[in-house]
């Protein structure tokens, strides 16, 4: 039996009160750390999800109630194994559904839509090929902002924001899996939500991408910008399918 000085009334000794003290003070220490140290991982992600919101929405709402826009369009095709394709030119919209791809380069190559209807014009072949615009394939739903018709929710999954090169970047991936791309970059000025760049990644391993400039915001584009007038002696394509024509 330990002496009287050396014992407490349960019979430990006051060294190993201490001990047993400063334990359990350290795994209450601990448990609080966590505590705090999850309820920042949650603040911290409640946080990214709220800018992410705001950039989303503000880049909807910039695109999707514009009603004409004039810009300048650099557009890039690139395959495994292949050398880069470089087009450039002037895009005009009129909302809801008009649109003119007018090209500097190659000079004369020119897309014109009325949403119903889209001429295909060729100075190399000196053809224009007729086809509806659900014909176009999958480029549709990362240029459908040039439509008014952006919704990033419905449109793409696992949305994150990220910079990449010292530029502000929305990403997003297919919703489906089963898309022709992979996943979508769009690079936009923070201060005005204005779209510079977008980086289409397709799962054949090509990469689309197209650097936008000398936006323009509602001017004034009349409606015979619109109206597809063919070259002389152009052969016309109808590939229009599935609907009698």
């Amino acid at each position: 039996m330990c002496a009287p000085k050396q014992c407490g009334a349960e019979g430990f000794s006051r060294p190993g009160l201490a001990n047993h003290a400063q334990r359990l003070a350290r795994a209450a220490l601990a448990v609080a750390l966590l505590c705090v140290s999850g309820l920042g991982a949650a603040l911290g992600h409640a946080q990214q999800r709220a800018s992410l919101d705001k950039v989303l929405s503000s880049i909807e709402f910039r695109y999707n109630s514009l009603a004409t826009l004039k810009v300048d369009f650099e557009h890039t095709t690139r395959y495994l194994g292949r050398p880069p394709m470089l087009e450039r030119g002037t895009l005009y919209l009129r909302r809801p559904q008009m649109m003119r791809w007018e090209y500097s380069r190659p000079a004369g190559k020119l897309l014109v839509g009325d949403g119903d209807l889209l001429h295909f014009y060729s100075p190399l072949s000196n053809q224009v090929r007729l086809l509806r615009p659900n014909q176009t394939g999958d480029l549709r739903v990362p240029l459908s902002f040039l439509l008014g018709r952006l919704n990033f929710g419905r449109q793409f999954r696992r949305l994150r924001l990220e910079e990449i090169e010292g530029r502000a970047v929305v990403i997003g991936e297919g919703r489906t899996g089963k898309e022709a791309y992979s996943s979508v970059e769009f690079t936009y000025d923070p201060a005005s939500y204005q779209l510079l760049h977008l980086k289409v990644y397709g799962r054949d391993e090509s990469m689309t991408t197209f650097a936008f400039s000398a936006e323009t915001i509602n001017p004034r584009l009349d409606e015979p910008l619109f109206e597809f007038r063919a070259p002389p002696g152009a052969e016309i394509v109808d590939q229009r399918a599935g609907d009698g024509n």
